[in-house]
């Protein structure tokens, strides 16, 4: 009879823990924040003050009023991209201030 390996793999068990410890969605926090230029473009990151989230929400807050309102008619884009950046959905809702 063949022994049962408990052996997984080292970047499974990784990925396992950083789920289990939530710090999945900390670090994919973490990186938006530090690729906002890449993410959104060189001329919202110019005007992007901060950056915060509460759960599946994101907030941004613009310098541009101008920029505010375009964002409100590209938000689904953003999200997506946003989203897709981090290879899975980290954001339900954006809110731009």
């Amino acid at each position: 009879m063949a022994k049962k390996s408990n052996l997984i793999k080292l970047g499974d068990a990784i990925s396992q823990i950083l789920r289990e410890e939530h710090l999945d969605v900390k670090i994919s926090r973490f990186t938006v924040r530090n690729s906002w230029k890449e993410i959104a473009g060189e001329m919202i990151a110019k005007n992007t003050t901060e950056i915060s989230f509460r759960e599946k929400t994101i907030f941004i807050t613009l310098s541009s009023a101008a920029l505010k309102q375009e964002l409100l008619y590209r938000k689904e884009e953003l999200m997506g991209n946003i989203n897709k950046f981090c290879g899975y959905k980290l954001i339900d809702t954006l809110v731009i201030k």
